[in-house]
């Protein structure tokens, strides 16, 4: 089944596709009415419809069941710096909406190779995404020209829950955790809602930025995940991974 972004007339039990995704729908992949399409509105639902009309300006469906997602009880948000390489980010952005991740934070640090993002491109990337694997909540992306530009929107314009956990990872010696299931148990039994990863770019976070989250964020922990170093995309989706089990 193919699935769209659309409007959705409930009183009317009517799903429509509009603009470009009527065209995608009617001359790209060339459906007929009668055919059946899933319609994602990011309102947390995924309606299922039988296409009644189908026409390059407009494809109209009828809707024969709603699907509801659940809001993940544990949310993850990515804070990273991003990879160098396009292939590289796209890959980030595509298997973070696979993985439910509610945000990405791309953070142009001091040892970032990259001085700019596309951002309306990585956005298009996300929706396709989403399209692709039955995904309807869209994750947020944000473009910051350093940390303490993240943390000023941190500090003053986030609306999730007060009920964060910080996870700072970096390959410098110090005390850290792991990434196991006693970091799993300790963030469902205190009931942390919102967990923020920060990931560095390849020549890592410098010393001081990483001082500077131990003094804004709280609660924090420093992690480790295990004697491999890792990729900072590869780093990022093992966080998400790992932290994605605790909503099944």
């Amino acid at each position: 089944m193919h699935y769209f972004f659309g409007r959705v007339d409930i009183e009317n039990n009517l799903a429509y596709l509009e603009r470009e995704e009527a065209h995608h729908c009617a001359v790209v992949l060339r459906l007929n009415s009668g055919e059946q399409i899933g319609i994602l509105n990011t309102d947390g639902k995924i309606y299922l419809a039988q296409l009644i009309s189908v026409h390059k300006k407009e494809c109209v469906g009828k809707i024969f069941q709603v699907k509801e997602i659940p809001v993940p009880q544990h949310k993850v948000h990515l804070v990273i710096a991003p990879p160098k390489n396009n292939e590289r980010l796209e890959w980030l952005i595509e298997k973070s909406v696979e993985l439910q991740v509610w945000s990405l934070h791309f953070v142009l640090s001091e040892r970032c190779i990259r001085k700019s993002l596309n951002i309306e491109r990585l956005k298009k990337i996300r929706d396709a995404a989403a399209k692709q694997s039955a995904n309807p909540y869209l994750p947020e992306i944000f473009e910051y020209k350093s940390l303490n530009s993240f943390i000023q929107h941190y500090t003053t314009d986030f609306t999730y829950s007060n009920k964060h956990l910080h996870l700072i990872l970096h390959c410098y010696e110090s005390e850290k955790v792991n990434l196991d299931l006693a970091l799993l148990q300790k963030i469902k039994n205190e009931g942390y809602s919102d967990i923020f990863a920060y990931i560095g770019p390849e020549g890592d976070w410098t010393i001081k930025e990483i001082e500077i989250m131990k003094e804004k964020f709280n609660p924090f922990l420093e992690v480790s995940l295990g004697t491999i170093r890792l990729r900072t995309e590869t780093a990022a989706l093992n966080v998400a991974s790992v932290i994605k089990s605790l909503n099944f």
